[in-house]
């Protein structure tokens, strides 16, 4: 049984080419400078490459940390694989679907990626530390993607919180939209 999606291939909804497409990726960069708007810039440059065929540089993760769930309970590595990992009630037992996949550019599942992979090499690379591997910890976090993440994460996420943070210390109330 295959799972309903929530988007269609086929869909007339959103029907853009590729030149379309393109520009509303730089119209939502440039809406950041004056909104809040959710989207990494880093995912969205992630995007914009899988829209022109070049290569990803941060694979997806869905099915390792990062997982779909439907109303049956059968635990997918996301909702456009072709077939459940198992049931959510042996969740800890299923293996991690670490092979990259850059098949899709689902939302979700690109701005996890992008924020998620950096910490993932980092616990990653303790683990083979754990396990006397050296040469396999250091060469899982001095990777361009690892660096991509950190960044990412760095120039958007952290700021952001600390932001909040301040101003819920302070009792200073939101005054524009990107302070929030």
């Amino acid at each position: 049984m295959r799972v309903p999606l929530v988007y269609d291939e086929e869909s007339k909804l959103v029907d853009l080419n590729t030149d379309e497409l393109l520009e509303a990726l730089s119209a939502i960069a440039r809406l950041k400078k004056h909104f809040r708007v959710m989207d990494p810039s880093a995912a969205l440059a992630e995007v914009a490459r899988f829209v022109r065929g070049e290569q990803q540089l941060v694979p997806c993760i869905g099915g390792s940390k990062y997982f779909y769930i439907d109303w049956n309970l059968d635990v997918w590595r996301c909702e456009a694989w072709p077939e459940p990992m198992g049931s959510v009630f042996d969740l800890d037992r299923l293996p991690d679907q670490r092979q990259p996949c850059n098949d899709c550019m689902m939302g979700c599942y690109r701005h996890a990626s992008i924020l998620m992979h950096g910490a993932v090499a980092v616990t990653d690379s303790v683990y083979a530390l754990g396990k006397g591997q050296l040469r396999a910890a250091v060469g899982l976090l001095f990777q361009r993607s690892v660096a991509y993440s950190v960044w990412a994460l760095s120039v958007e996420e952290l700021p952001r919180a600390a932001l909040i943070s301040f101003a819920r210390r302070t009792g200073q109330r939101r005054s524009t939209p990107q302070a929030e």
